[in-house]
Protein backbone atom coordinates (compact mmCIF):
# COMPACT_ATOMS: atom_id res chain seq x y z
CA UNK A 1 0.00 0.00 0.00
CA UNK A 2 1.50 3.76 -0.86
CA UNK A 3 1.86 5.44 2.02
CA UNK A 4 1.11 9.39 2.45
CA UNK A 5 3.61 11.65 4.09
CA UNK A 6 1.52 13.25 7.72
CA UNK A 7 1.82 16.52 6.95
CA UNK A 8 4.82 18.74 7.94
CA UNK A 9 6.22 15.50 9.53
CA UNK A 10 8.17 12.44 8.07
CA UNK A 11 5.80 10.47 8.70
CA UNK A 12 4.74 8.10 6.45
CA UNK A 13 1.11 6.51 7.12
CA UNK A 14 -1.61 4.50 5.24
CA UNK A 15 -4.40 7.18 3.51
CA UNK A 16 -6.75 4.94 5.28
CA UNK A 17 -7.24 4.98 8.88
CA UNK A 18 -8.47 2.24 11.09
CA UNK A 19 -11.27 3.81 13.59
CA UNK A 20 -12.26 2.20 16.63
CA UNK A 21 -14.86 3.62 18.30
CA UNK A 22 -17.46 0.44 17.89
CA UNK A 23 -14.27 -1.71 19.09
CA UNK A 24 -15.31 -0.31 22.70
CA UNK A 25 -18.98 -1.29 22.30
CA UNK A 26 -19.45 -4.93 23.06
CA UNK A 27 -23.08 -4.73 21.88
CA UNK A 28 -21.69 -3.83 18.47
CA UNK A 29 -18.50 -6.38 18.55
CA UNK A 30 -17.10 -8.79 20.85
CA UNK A 31 -13.06 -8.66 22.01
CA UNK A 32 -11.76 -11.28 19.97
CA UNK A 33 -13.43 -9.87 16.74
CA UNK A 34 -12.14 -6.98 17.40
CA UNK A 35 -8.73 -7.83 17.98
CA UNK A 36 -9.07 -10.05 14.20
CA UNK A 37 -10.30 -6.94 12.55
CA UNK A 38 -7.15 -4.92 13.81
CA UNK A 39 -4.52 -7.73 13.10
CA UNK A 40 -5.92 -8.33 9.35
CA UNK A 41 -6.10 -4.26 8.70
CA UNK A 42 -2.38 -4.60 9.73
CA UNK A 43 -1.28 -7.53 7.49
CA UNK A 44 -2.89 -5.61 4.93
CA UNK A 45 -0.64 -2.56 5.05
CA UNK A 46 -2.88 -0.24 7.27
CA UNK A 47 -0.06 0.94 9.79
CA UNK A 48 -2.54 3.89 11.49
CA UNK A 49 -5.13 3.31 14.08
CA UNK A 50 -7.14 5.96 15.89
CA UNK A 51 -9.02 5.36 19.12
CA UNK A 52 -9.30 7.69 22.16
CA UNK A 53 -9.84 7.15 25.79
CA UNK A 54 -13.68 7.99 26.00
CA UNK A 55 -14.45 4.91 23.52
CA UNK A 56 -16.18 2.62 26.06
CA UNK A 57 -14.33 4.15 28.96
CA UNK A 58 -10.68 2.78 27.60
CA UNK A 59 -12.18 -0.56 26.24
CA UNK A 60 -11.12 0.51 22.75
CA UNK A 61 -7.77 1.27 23.84
CA UNK A 62 -7.25 -1.79 25.75
CA UNK A 63 -8.26 -3.86 22.93
CA UNK A 64 -5.83 -2.39 20.19
CA UNK A 65 -2.89 -2.82 23.22
CA UNK A 66 -3.85 -6.28 22.78
CA UNK A 67 -3.93 -6.69 19.29
CA UNK A 68 -0.76 -4.75 18.08
CA UNK A 69 1.22 -6.70 20.56
CA UNK A 70 1.89 -9.47 17.67
CA UNK A 71 3.81 -6.48 15.65
CA UNK A 72 6.60 -4.49 15.54
CA UNK A 73 5.81 -1.45 17.52
CA UNK A 74 8.21 1.21 15.30
CA UNK A 75 6.04 -0.03 12.26
CA UNK A 76 2.64 1.58 13.52
CA UNK A 77 1.22 4.64 14.22
CA UNK A 78 -0.84 4.94 17.17
CA UNK A 79 -3.13 7.93 17.01
CA UNK A 80 -5.68 8.75 21.00
CA UNK A 81 -7.33 11.50 22.49
CA UNK A 82 -7.48 13.39 25.60
CA UNK A 83 -11.43 13.35 26.57
CA UNK A 84 -12.67 17.01 26.86
CA UNK A 85 -13.17 16.80 30.85
CA UNK A 86 -9.94 16.12 31.19
CA UNK A 87 -8.15 19.39 29.66
CA UNK A 88 -7.02 20.61 32.56
CA UNK A 89 -2.75 20.60 32.98
CA UNK A 90 -2.66 17.43 35.64
CA UNK A 91 -5.62 15.60 33.75
CA UNK A 92 -3.77 15.74 30.88
CA UNK A 93 -0.81 14.02 32.18
CA UNK A 94 -2.84 11.62 34.19
CA UNK A 95 -4.86 11.09 30.83
CA UNK A 96 -1.92 10.65 28.98
CA UNK A 97 -0.58 7.41 31.59
CA UNK A 98 -3.53 5.78 31.41
CA UNK A 99 -3.96 5.59 27.41
CA UNK A 100 -0.13 4.56 27.68
CA UNK A 101 -1.30 1.57 30.10
CA UNK A 102 -4.47 0.90 28.05
CA UNK A 103 -2.69 0.64 25.00
CA UNK A 104 1.14 -1.66 26.13
CA UNK A 105 2.96 0.95 24.66
CA UNK A 106 5.61 3.87 25.88
CA UNK A 107 4.73 6.13 23.49
CA UNK A 108 2.28 7.64 21.52
CA UNK A 109 2.82 8.60 17.73
CA UNK A 110 -0.35 11.63 17.83
CA UNK A 111 -2.15 12.67 21.23
CA UNK A 112 -5.02 14.76 20.15
CA UNK A 113 -7.30 16.67 22.26
CA UNK A 114 -10.88 15.20 21.61
CA UNK A 115 -12.82 18.33 22.07
CA UNK A 116 -12.36 22.01 22.72
CA UNK A 117 -13.07 22.90 26.31
CA UNK A 118 -14.43 26.22 26.98
CA UNK A 119 -13.91 26.46 30.05
CA UNK A 120 -10.37 25.41 30.11
CA UNK A 121 -7.33 27.92 29.28
CA UNK A 122 -6.29 27.15 25.87
CA UNK A 123 -2.46 27.46 26.79
CA UNK A 124 -3.46 25.22 30.38
CA UNK A 125 -3.80 22.06 27.71
CA UNK A 126 -0.87 23.05 25.44
CA UNK A 127 1.42 23.54 27.92
CA UNK A 128 0.59 19.49 29.16
CA UNK A 129 0.63 18.30 25.35
CA UNK A 130 3.80 20.18 25.18
CA UNK A 131 5.40 18.47 27.87
CA UNK A 132 4.63 15.45 26.95
CA UNK A 133 6.04 15.64 23.78
CA UNK A 134 9.00 16.99 25.39
CA UNK A 135 9.28 13.70 27.82
CA UNK A 136 8.66 11.73 24.85
CA UNK A 137 5.57 10.28 25.79
CA UNK A 138 4.38 11.58 22.67
CA UNK A 139 6.05 12.43 19.24
CA UNK A 140 2.91 14.61 17.65
CA UNK A 141 0.52 16.82 18.79
CA UNK A 142 -3.06 17.11 17.42
CA UNK A 143 -6.26 18.26 17.74
CA UNK A 144 -10.05 16.75 17.04
CA UNK A 145 -13.17 19.36 16.23
CA UNK A 146 -11.06 22.67 16.50
CA UNK A 147 -12.27 25.43 14.46
CA UNK A 148 -9.77 27.84 12.46
CA UNK A 149 -10.04 30.26 15.43
CA UNK A 150 -9.17 27.80 18.33
CA UNK A 151 -6.78 25.88 16.22
CA UNK A 152 -4.65 29.24 15.96
CA UNK A 153 -4.78 29.93 19.35
CA UNK A 154 -3.70 26.79 20.54
CA UNK A 155 -0.79 26.61 17.78
CA UNK A 156 0.45 30.35 19.62
CA UNK A 157 0.87 28.78 22.87
CA UNK A 158 3.55 25.59 21.34
CA UNK A 159 7.49 26.56 21.65
CA UNK A 160 8.96 23.03 20.88
CA UNK A 161 6.50 21.91 18.52
CA UNK A 162 3.54 22.16 15.93
CA UNK A 163 0.13 20.79 15.28
CA UNK A 164 0.72 18.13 13.04
CA UNK A 165 -3.39 17.61 12.94
CA UNK A 166 -6.49 18.02 12.93
CA UNK A 167 -10.13 15.69 13.17
CA UNK A 168 -12.75 16.83 11.42
CA UNK A 169 -15.64 15.94 10.60
CA UNK A 170 -15.68 15.89 6.60
CA UNK A 171 -17.09 13.37 3.81
CA UNK A 172 -18.72 13.99 0.56
CA UNK A 173 -21.83 15.53 1.90
CA UNK A 174 -20.55 17.66 4.83
CA UNK A 175 -17.91 20.33 3.34
CA UNK A 176 -18.40 22.69 6.02
CA UNK A 177 -14.73 22.24 6.35
CA UNK A 178 -13.57 23.66 3.02
CA UNK A 179 -14.23 27.53 3.83
CA UNK A 180 -12.36 27.89 6.40
CA UNK A 181 -10.30 25.51 7.96
CA UNK A 182 -9.28 23.24 5.36
CA UNK A 183 -7.77 25.88 3.38
CA UNK A 184 -5.96 26.96 6.45
CA UNK A 185 -4.37 23.84 7.27
CA UNK A 186 -3.25 23.16 3.56
CA UNK A 187 -1.14 25.99 3.50
CA UNK A 188 0.53 25.43 6.81
CA UNK A 189 0.85 21.74 5.81
CA UNK A 190 -1.14 20.16 9.13
CA UNK A 191 -2.90 17.05 8.00
CA UNK A 192 -6.99 16.64 8.08
CA UNK A 193 -7.64 13.23 9.58
CA UNK A 194 -11.55 12.75 8.28
CA UNK A 195 -13.86 11.26 10.46
CA UNK A 196 -17.24 9.86 9.74
CA UNK A 197 -16.01 9.40 6.22
CA UNK A 198 -18.92 7.32 5.26
CA UNK A 199 -21.77 8.94 6.73
CA UNK A 200 -22.62 6.76 8.88
CA UNK A 201 -23.28 4.25 6.23
CA UNK A 202 -26.29 6.92 5.04
CA UNK A 203 -24.34 7.74 1.92
CA UNK A 204 -23.87 3.94 0.71
CA UNK A 205 -27.78 3.26 0.92
CA UNK A 206 -28.02 2.41 4.91
CA UNK A 207 -31.76 2.96 5.83
CA UNK A 208 -32.12 2.51 9.43
CA UNK A 209 -30.32 3.35 12.21
CA UNK A 210 -28.94 1.35 14.97
CA UNK A 211 -29.28 2.24 18.70
CA UNK A 212 -25.54 2.10 20.05
CA UNK A 213 -25.70 5.26 16.92
CA UNK A 214 -27.91 7.30 18.69
CA UNK A 215 -25.35 9.51 20.73
CA UNK A 216 -23.46 10.70 17.78
CA UNK A 217 -22.58 13.91 16.83
CA UNK A 218 -24.59 13.96 13.90
CA UNK A 219 -28.17 14.84 13.05
CA UNK A 220 -30.22 11.79 11.60
CA UNK A 221 -32.61 13.75 9.71
CA UNK A 222 -29.44 15.38 8.25
CA UNK A 223 -29.09 11.58 6.46
CA UNK A 224 -32.40 10.59 5.93
CA UNK A 225 -34.08 14.05 4.68
CA UNK A 226 -33.83 14.39 0.75
CA UNK A 227 -30.63 12.06 0.30
CA UNK A 228 -31.68 10.02 -2.68
CA UNK A 229 -30.23 12.26 -5.26
CA UNK A 230 -26.71 11.83 -3.85
CA UNK A 231 -26.92 8.07 -2.90
CA UNK A 232 -28.25 7.53 -6.13
CA UNK A 233 -25.42 9.22 -8.16
CA UNK A 234 -22.73 7.54 -5.85
CA UNK A 235 -24.13 4.15 -6.76
CA UNK A 236 -24.47 4.79 -9.96
CA UNK A 237 -20.58 6.09 -10.78
CA UNK A 238 -20.12 3.02 -9.07
CA UNK A 239 -21.72 1.14 -11.32
CA UNK A 240 -20.32 2.85 -14.28
CA UNK A 241 -16.45 1.78 -13.08
CA UNK A 242 -16.53 -1.43 -11.24
CA UNK A 243 -16.52 -0.03 -7.95
CA UNK A 244 -18.71 0.13 -4.95
CA UNK A 245 -20.33 3.13 -2.94
CA UNK A 246 -17.89 3.05 -0.72
CA UNK A 247 -14.76 2.81 -2.71
CA UNK A 248 -16.31 6.02 -4.39
CA UNK A 249 -16.81 7.75 -1.26
CA UNK A 250 -13.54 7.03 0.40
CA UNK A 251 -11.37 7.46 -2.83
CA UNK A 252 -13.02 11.19 -3.26
CA UNK A 253 -11.40 11.97 0.52
CA UNK A 254 -8.16 10.03 0.32
CA UNK A 255 -7.22 11.36 -3.32
CA UNK A 256 -7.12 14.93 -1.74
CA UNK A 257 -4.08 16.48 -0.81
CA UNK A 258 -3.33 16.03 2.63
CA UNK A 259 -6.43 14.53 3.37
CA UNK A 260 -6.56 11.03 5.50
CA UNK A 261 -9.88 9.09 5.57
CA UNK A 262 -11.06 7.52 9.27
CA UNK A 263 -13.26 4.12 8.53
CA UNK A 264 -14.71 1.88 11.27
CA UNK A 265 -15.21 -1.46 10.48
CA UNK A 266 -16.21 -4.54 12.61
CA UNK A 267 -16.28 -7.08 9.36
CA UNK A 268 -13.46 -8.21 7.04
CA UNK A 269 -14.89 -8.55 3.87
CA UNK A 270 -15.89 -4.76 4.65
CA UNK A 271 -12.36 -4.15 5.47
CA UNK A 272 -11.21 -5.59 1.95
CA UNK A 273 -13.83 -3.79 0.07
CA UNK A 274 -12.39 -0.07 1.83
CA UNK A 275 -9.41 -1.26 0.71
CA UNK A 276 -10.18 -1.23 -2.94
CA UNK A 277 -11.08 2.62 -2.72
CA UNK A 278 -6.93 2.89 -2.89
CA UNK A 279 -4.41 4.21 -5.73
CA UNK A 280 -7.16 5.13 -8.33
CA UNK A 281 -8.81 8.63 -8.55
CA UNK A 282 -12.09 9.17 -10.07
CA UNK A 283 -12.66 11.07 -13.51
CA UNK A 284 -13.21 14.85 -13.23
CA UNK A 285 -16.88 13.94 -14.31
CA UNK A 286 -17.17 12.01 -11.25
CA UNK A 287 -16.43 14.89 -9.00
CA UNK A 288 -18.74 17.05 -11.11
CA UNK A 289 -21.82 14.97 -10.63
CA UNK A 290 -21.31 14.60 -7.24
CA UNK A 291 -21.27 17.90 -6.54
CA UNK A 292 -24.09 18.93 -8.55
CA UNK A 293 -25.71 15.95 -6.47
CA UNK A 294 -24.77 17.15 -3.03
CA UNK A 295 -26.16 20.68 -3.83
CA UNK A 296 -30.03 18.80 -3.91
CA UNK A 297 -29.75 17.42 -0.64
CA UNK A 298 -31.01 19.72 2.48
CA UNK A 299 -29.35 19.19 5.38
CA UNK A 300 -30.70 19.43 8.95
CA UNK A 301 -28.32 19.98 11.61
CA UNK A 302 -30.89 20.14 14.23
CA UNK A 303 -31.69 16.32 16.23
CA UNK A 304 -34.91 15.93 17.00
Amino acid sequence: MEKKTLGWTNEKISPLILGSWEFGTPSIVDENSAIKVIQKSIELGINAIDTAESYGNGLSETIIGRAIGKFKREDLFIITKVSIDHLRYDDVLRACEGSLRRLNTSYIDLYLVHWPNHYVPIRETAKAMERLFSEGKIRYIGLSNFSLPLLREFREHLSKTDVAANELHYNVLFRDVEKEVLPYMLRENISLLAYDSLGLGYLIGRKEIRNEYRWYVLAREAYVKNLEPLVDEISLIAKEIDRTPAQIILNWLVSKDNVFAIFNTTKEDHLRENLGSLEWSLRDSDLKRLDEAVKKVVIDYFIR
